[in-house]
Parts: C-alpha cells; sequence; structure tokens
C-alpha cells in the first residue's frame, strides 16, 4: 500500500482497516471507495469507484466550505 500511495503521489490520507471494522460500519465491498465525511461526522457521499482528482478535490474543497 505504502508504494501505491508513494507511486500515485495521492495527495490525501489513507487510512487501512485491517479488521475490516470501518468497511463493515460504511458499507465498503470493493476498493477504490471514497467517504466523504461532514464536519459533523455524518456520511454525506460514498463513491465506490475511481474518480479523477480534480473531481475528488473539488468534492472535498465543498465539504470543508460548509
Amino acid at each position: 500500500m505504502k508504494r501505491f500511495i508513494e507511486q500515485y503521489r495521492l495527495p490525501f490520507p489513507v487510512g487501512r482497516d485491517t479488521d475490516g471494522r470501518i468497511g463493515s460500519l460504511f458499507g465498503v465491498d470493493v476498493t477504490p471507495t471514497s467517504l466523504f465525511i461532514a464536519r459533523d461526522g455524518k456520511l454525506v457521499e460514498r463513491v465506490a469507484q475511481e474518480m479523477e482528482e480534480a473531481a475528488f478535490e473539488q468534492r472535498v474543497n465543498s465539504l470543508l466550505e460548509k
């Protein structure tokens, strides 16, 4: 995973869910899956596919503005 992150220079934090607890909680059954969580901790959107970097960044920025 570390090599993948470095190779693609991912501009966001990537976590590991070694016991599957978080995946089960949010219904993640495929990768890549992006979870967009608002400042209040509520799940705003779940995208179970690869996202273009610009679209990902735009979505994150829109959540940060709220």
